[in-house]
């Protein structure tokens, strides 16, 4: 009698560990009741049309089904980048309607096309310097996939980011869950991290010159100004996290319609805006002010 009394209890509480790790999801994936119906939103038992039970051709197809252009089941479309309001319930977030997303677009931005992406369609499977040096491409774990950063069924990480990434242990706190605005800033200083799972050779506190060539400096605290005016009135802003330069403040995650003319076309390969935020490589004027 007292085994089984302290088996239950064990039971219990590892019920009340789990429900304590999911709740800090920062969404409405994870933290399921016991008889919970949102299992059977993206899986069938029998009657499945891809790998892992899913009810959609690929992980990607099943993501946009509510995360897309044409999506129903969440007002974030990352497809083109933007909030869009009442698709789903109103949810405790303040972002505004038509707000540009955070993350970029997969497949337009600021309503025009990307000119550089993460493919998050199953069909890349190399990143460059993944375990390897900067300038090289090498293979990751698995295919991209929106699930190859994100944890569909809840993460203590900000906004569900996976606790590994590519085999890499990645932490993220979840700075911005009571509050959620998905157009304003409120990454962690430890967001580098989850670019650095697949691109570790370019996170580096100092410059690096593995390769005999240099690299910006990023979890690096910045004090200055983060918002330019030029001569023509034009100006442009980064964002930072927490007080840190991350990866983030210069690239998108998702993708960028920004475009490289001129010189900036030629610092890197030809035609690719690198998933940098600002036309021209203009993030650099944002800190440098030249």
């Amino acid at each position: 009698m007292k085994k089984l009394l302290f088996v239950s209890l064990l039971v219990v509480a590892m019920m009340l560990i789990i429900g304590s790790v999911a709740s800090a999801n920062g969404g409405p994936h994870g933290n399921y009741t016991a008889t919970t119906d949102a299992c059977a939103g993206c899986h069938r038992a029998h009657t499945a049309t891809s790998d892992n039970l899913l009810m959609a051709d690929s992980t990607y197809d099943l993501c946009v089904s509510c995360h897309g252009a044409s999506g129903t089941g969440a007002n974030t479309n990352v497809d083109d980048g933007v909030y869009v309001d009442g698709r789903a319930p109103s949810k405790s977030d303040n972002t505004p309607d038509g707000a540009a997303l955070l993350g970029g677009g997969f497949v337009n931005y600021a309503g025009a096309a990307v000119t550089s992406t993460h493919d998050p369609t199953g069909v890349e499977n190399q990143a460059w310097g993944a375990g390897n040096e900067r300038g090289v491409l090498a293979a990751i774990a698995d295919p991209l996939d929106c699930a190859s950063c994100h944890d569909p069924h809840g993460s203590p990480n900000y906004r569900i980011i996976k606790e590994e990434i590519n085999g890499v242990s990645v932490t993220v706190a979840p700075s911005d869950e009571s509050n959620k605005n998905y157009s304003v800033v409120s990454w962690s200083a430890q967001q580098s991290n989850v670019c650095g799972a697949c691109h570790n050779p370019y996170q580096h506190a100092t410059a690096d010159t593995t390769t005999g060539t240099f690299t910006h400096a990023v979890d690096v605290t910045y004090g200055g100004s983060t918002s330019f005016t030029d001569g023509n009135g034009d100006t442009v802003s980064v964002d930072l996290a927490s007080g840190y330069i991350v990866c983030q403040t210069c690239h998108f995650p998702h993708g960028t319609s920004a475009t490289m003319t001129g010189y900036a076309d030629g610092a890197g390969p030809a035609g690719d805006s690198a998933l940098l935020r600002k036309d021209n490589r203009g993030v650099c004027q944002a800190c440098h002010q030249k």
